[in-house]
């Protein structure tokens, strides 16, 4: 069994009941009910406005649910929520680095911030596994938006994580960048960790999902495999391509 697999008592990476949120006059989850077994990838889908962000985001601790109850890795969801942030990382999409420092000074402050220390050999090794290994002294005012977005999957990298949450991955990535993506997600599996993936890129995600949730209008459309999927839900007319 691996170091994130599902426990003996058969703890969920995630198990919600009747999630709902409200932000503003707007109910952005309503009634939410679902389980994610540890070590497997859960994809979300759904046009904008469905809720893909804030349900990422009530998981990770950052918003409080308006109702209902839940557990993220054996612990209690608000209750619970320094433990919780502590064993996870969100990948957002507009990932925080800092612009005054170099790509390298951003992997060190990362690191720091979790409580670890690491030899520059180390971040180095994470620059190359981004794609960055020639620009680590540059400072990231200076990056692309693909390049900002792969240091931002670097930041990830400095820390040993049981569930890696992921909001547009794709965005702002060419053709190698998604291939990275997808490749750190396998990876994240083989290791045990739980993915929780968020996207309109819906017909790239679907290929690392174990499981799907497609919502609309804060509701969950339907929680299945990627091979029972309706093929109006890969569709993604409409979906402009902003996170919601």
């Amino acid at each position: 069994m691996s170091d994130y697999g599902a426990t003996e008592d058969g703890t969920a990476a995630v198990r919600l009941e009747g999630i709902s949120k409200r932000l503003g006059r707007t109910w952005a989850l309503r009634e939410i009910s679902l389980e994610v077994e540890r070590g497997t990838s859960l994809v979300i889908i759904g046009p904008n406005g469905a809720g893909k962000t804030t349900l990422l985001r009530v998981i990770a601790t950052l918003l409080r649910p308006s109702a209902g109850a839940g557990e993220v890795l054996g612990l209690p969801l608000v209750r619970g929520a320094d433990g919780i942030r502590r064993r996870l990382g969100l990948l957002s999409t507009r990932g925080h680095l800092y612009d005054d420092l170099t790509a390298l000074e951003n992997l060190r402050f990362a690191a720091w911030m979790a409580g670890l220390r690491a030899r520059d050999e180390r971040f180095r090794s994470i620059l190359a596994s981004v794609g960055l290994s020639s620009e680590g002294e540059r400072r990231v005012r200076e990056f692309s938006s693909g390049m900002r977005k792969r240091l931002v999957f670097g930041t990830l990298l400095t820390r040993r994580l049981e569930m890696v949450l992921l909001d547009e991955p794709y965005a702002s990535l060419d053709g190698d960048g998604i291939r990275m993506v997808d490749g750190f997600v396998d990876e994240w599996k083989r290791a045990g960790r739980t993915v929780l993936l968020a996207t309109h890129r819906r017909g790239l995600a679907v290929r690392a999902a174990d499981r799907v949730v497609v919502l609309q209008s804060g509701r969950l459309l339907r929680y299945c495999r990627p091979s029972e999927l309706d093929p109006a839900d890969l569709d993604p007319s409409g979906d402009g391509g902003r996170a919601e």
